[in-house]
């Protein structure tokens, strides 16, 4: 996974722009609507929680009280983008299944990788709870989940009913840069790499800035092109504040 962020970085900063949302184009197969995309390819790691608790726990039974923690993170973060944030999208542009199938393999993926640490490989010992490490890990995780929630919030309230078009995004994070949403995401899930202290986690935190930090820098160009001086003035950066 790791080698594949650098891939990842590598592709979306130097070659090409993930082709959905405003940077939708053709030849990248059948467009799909964006509610069931959403659904379909993040539910996976939803999948990948029930599957590993079922093969190795008794019902009501649970793991150590840092797996609970780390599992209820994980699985909290994807019933909100795999159940209620596909059901509160406001139209949206469809999605290419190429796209889409890209992200189904990803979350495929990483959800094994998550789930089968947290649920069978690893069980961490009753004071991981309560060192510095874990609850350090834990309060960014919050915060970037916070940010990211607040993110999502305000794009989908940009438009009044019946509007059309882009419209500049304000408050929370986007004081500081184009993409709170992905700014929210990065902070998340380094919380949570800290927190678990873990090479999965580590390695799920790097793929995620791998793949988000370029396409909000291409999103923060796509600003400035529509926008102009308007949104120069503004002083953002692209996902990371101050830095990127």
């Amino acid at each position: 996974m790791i080698g594949t962020g650098f891939i990842t970085l590598l592709s979306l900063t130097s070659f090409v722009t993930a082709p959905y949302g405003r940077h939708s184009k053709s030849g990248w197969g059948i467009m799909v609507n964006p509610k069931l995309a959403w659904l379909l390819m993040e539910c996976p790691n939803l999948v990948a929680v029930a599957y590993y608790y079922h093969k190795n726990y008794t019902f009501g039974s649970l793991p150590p009280a840092a797996n609970c923690v780390l599992i209820f993170f994980y699985a909290g973060h994807y019933i909100n983008r795999s159940l209620i944030f596909p059901m509160r999208i406001k139209g949206g542009k469809k999605m290419p299944i190429t796209v889409m199938m890209s992200a189904l393999f990803y979350c495929s993926w990483n959800g094994f990788i998550q789930a089968k640490w947290l649920l069978e490989l690893n069980m961490y010992e009753d004071s991981t709870l309560s060192s510095a490490r874990f609850i350090l890990g834990s309060l960014i995780f919050v915060l970037g989940f916070s940010i990211n929630y607040h993110s999502d919030e305000v794009l989908r309230n940009l438009r009044k009913p019946g509007e059309t078009g882009y419209k500049i995004p304000h408050g929370g994070a986007f004081r500081f840069v184009s993409c709170g949403n992905f700014f929210g995401e990065i902070v998340e899930w380094t919380g949570y790499a800290i927190a678990s202290n873990s090479l999965p986690g580590y390695a799920f935190a790097f793929y995620t800035f791998s793949n988000t930090a370029p396409r909000g820098a291409s999103h923060h160009q796509w600003y400035l092109d529509k926008f102009g001086s308007d949104y120069e003035r503004l002083g953002r950066k692209a996902v990371i504040p101050f830095v990127w």
